[in-house]
């Protein structure tokens, strides 16, 4: 029986259909999720069941969905995070995970320095104040020589790095599996919370991980600068919610920029707050970097049945 591939994407070639050329091209029989949002537990259960490899998002593969769809041998994940697949049942089953780890760094590192900006400046108050018809201008401050302490100095870290030090900006870094060295002379290196004490802007891009897990609570915004700036664009579940609000509401927290929520879609307290940009999980959706990583997980597809036909 010919081998197939299933697009679980929410969205799939929307602005360029190479993506589905390549597929009609590589004689593998593919279907595609249609439903044009997230494909819950039970379509992928119903969609999913016969094919041999599934062009994912960021819905969540654990071992009781992998072991009800008997032909799976590859996940081709449509980005860099792979935390929402069981990588241990996975590796016991000999099901491959692949994913495009390069693509989304620039759009993710360009959201995170807009947002330094964009809260450093307050724009976002000053622009519903004019468009209120309100002309009171508001008091900001420059990325210039300020502190940026960057949680997570993997592919999407150093990036950020190299863009905000354009502006002046000063980095310090926090990543307990990078030891300074030789190779990031230009860096300095801290503890976590050093990072959070002297850091005028605390940005996370760290992974998920079960050893040296990232959590922000209560404890660790007392530690902070007051009026300080925080940014996730990393995991929805490193912050603390009820604690972030709370740290608003004193002025210890004067700006907040989330790409990420526990749970998603997101219409929780944080929409309340003027000082907080929120945007919905879309860190990596530009023009550029969506084609680019369609085309390039989809290859990955076609590729790993090419190779274990």
């Amino acid at each position: 029986m010919k081998k197939s591939i299933f697009i679980g994407l929410s969205t799939f070639c929307e602005d360029d259909n190479m993506p589905t050329e390549l597929l009609k091209k590589s004689g593998y029989k593919f279907d595609i999720n249609n439903t044009g949002k997230r494909i819950t537990k039970k379509e992928i259960l119903e969609k999913a069941y016969k094919h041999n490899v599934i062009v994912a998002g960021v819905e969540t593969y654990d071992s009781e969905i992998m072991s009800l769809l008997p032909n799976l041998e590859c996940i081709s994940r449509c980005g860099a995070g792979i935390d929402s697949i069981d990588l241990e049942f996975a590796k016991k089953n000999k099901i491959s995970i692949l994913n495009t780890p390069t693509v989304p760094v620039q759009a993710v590192s360009e959201l995170a320095l807009n947002l330094f900006l964009s809260l450093s400046r307050k724009l976002y108050q000053q622009s519903k104040l004019v468009h209120l018809k309100k002309w009171e201008r508001i008091k900001g401050h420059l990325l210039s020589g300020r502190t940026i302490g960057l949680i997570g100095f993997g592919k999407i870290g150093k990036k950020v790095s190299q863009l905000s030090k354009a502006f002046g900006a000063n980095i310090v870094v926090y990543d307990p599996f990078i030891k300074s060295s030789s190779f990031h002379s230009d860096i300095k290196f801290i503890d976590f919370d050093e990072l959070l004490s002297i850091s005028d802007i605390v940005s996370i891009h760290a992974s998920k991980s079960s050893e040296n897990q990232v959590f922000i609570g209560n404890q660790e915004f007392k530690k902070m600068k007051n009026g300080s700036i925080i940014v996730n664009l990393s995991r929805g579940d490193m912050i603390d919610e009820i604690a972030l609000i709370n740290a608003i509401k004193s002025g210890k927290i004067s700006g907040v920029g989330l790409d990420v929520y526990p749970n998603e879609p997101y219409y929780g307290d944080l929409c309340n707050y003027e000082e907080v940009i929120l945007t919905p999980h879309s860190a990596t959706l530009t023009y550029e970097t969506r084609s680019e990583m369609e085309l390039q997980c989809v290859q990955n597809a076609i590729n790993f049945l090419n190779e274990n036909n």
